[in-house]
């Protein structure tokens, strides 16, 4: 059977399906009746996230050596002259400034 038939049969199908049958709301009361879905402690949830992706990422880090890591960014500290420096200062400070206020008025999270 091409994809052509087969289109054209599911189609066919799908028209001729019968409507819902009345079952005197049954289904109704049947999920009325279930219990309330259970709520892990927010904690736990945060847990069950967060310690997968920490095991992974020290995984993935000790696959570097800290040298090759480390040596490129401290040679680059260096090399800088003043004017960089007091650049980089001044965003290092706007960024300690900034952080408080980041904590403070976050967004909602995710958890």
């Amino acid at each position: 059977m091409n994809d052509k038939n087969f289109d054209d049969f599911l189609r066919l199908q799908l028209q001729g399906s019968s409507p819902y049958l009345d079952d005197g709301d049954f289904s109704a009361r049947v999920l009325a009746s279930l219990p309330a879905p259970k709520r892990l402690n927010p904690w736990l949830e945060k847990l069950i996230v967060l310690l997968p992706v920490t095991l992974i990422a020290v995984l993935v880090l000790r696959q570097f050596s800290v040298r090759e890591l480390v040596q490129p960014a401290y040679g680059w500290v260096l090399t800088l002259d003043m004017h960089s420096l007091v650049i980089l200062g001044v965003v290092m400070a706007a960024l300690l400034l900034i952080a408080p206020v980041l904590l403070i008025f976050k967004p909602k999270s995710l958890f």
